[in-house]
């Protein structure tokens, strides 16, 4: 008997010593004073499923031109780059953008498991209820601020800003200035 009795405090105590993940919601998250995120333990979870109406293939057309945005929903993703070290529930995609047939832009090659530099990724503000987020414009060389806003469950607002200093041009080259940007920047897009 006291064998066994030893058997479960050991294996308990073996239990309760192992790593516990801090979830936090991550709509809440801009109540916490700090949150530590380099210490592998912290979980920036979509608790309330805030981006599942976002998740999909959308298409925008006018005339001759045309875009489709691929959104998915990375759960859990692991931030483990320069001093971050945490996970967190995330929305990135791609877009692919046509005039006349032809791909004028198209992002669909982006490593989606990168932790930074891909094309497309969105986040929750804190100050507001609209997924905001960037894009990289690679043909014009600039990084556009959007918010997105579900109309329905078939239509979403695209309203896009071009950051004032949003230039992401490599120093090995010359730089090129451009005006304004490849694609639309107020958009509204229907889910397929």
């Amino acid at each position: 008997m006291n064998k066994i009795f030893f058997l479960l405090l050991l294996i308990s105590m073996f239990l309760s010593c192992k790593s516990q993940t801090n979830v936090i919601n991550f709509v809440d998250r801009c109540s916490y004073n700090s949150i530590n995120t380099s210490d592998g333990n912290t979980y920036l979870k979509d608790v309330n499923n805030i981006y599942t109406p976002y998740v999909g293939t959308w298409k925008w057309s006018y005339g001759n031109k045309e875009m489709t945005l691929v959104l998915i929903k990375q759960t859990k993703h692991h931030y483990n780059e320069r001093t971050f070290n945490y996970f967190e529930d995330r929305l990135v995609g791609y877009y692919i953008y046509k005039e006349n047939g032809a791909v004028i832009a198209d992002t669909s090659g982006d490593n989606l498991q990168k932790d930074f530099g891909i094309a497309v990724s969105f986040d929750i503000s804190c100050d507001s209820t609209v997924d905001t987020g960037f894009f990289v414009d690679r043909k014009k060389e600039k990084i556009i601020t959007v918010g997105l806003e579900i109309l329905s469950p078939t239509q979403m607002k695209f309203r896009g800003k071009i950051d004032q200093h949003s230039s992401y041009v490599s120093p090995k080259r010359p730089r090129t200035l451009y005006t304004g940007s490849t694609f639309p920047l107020d958009m509204v897009f229907t889910k397929q």
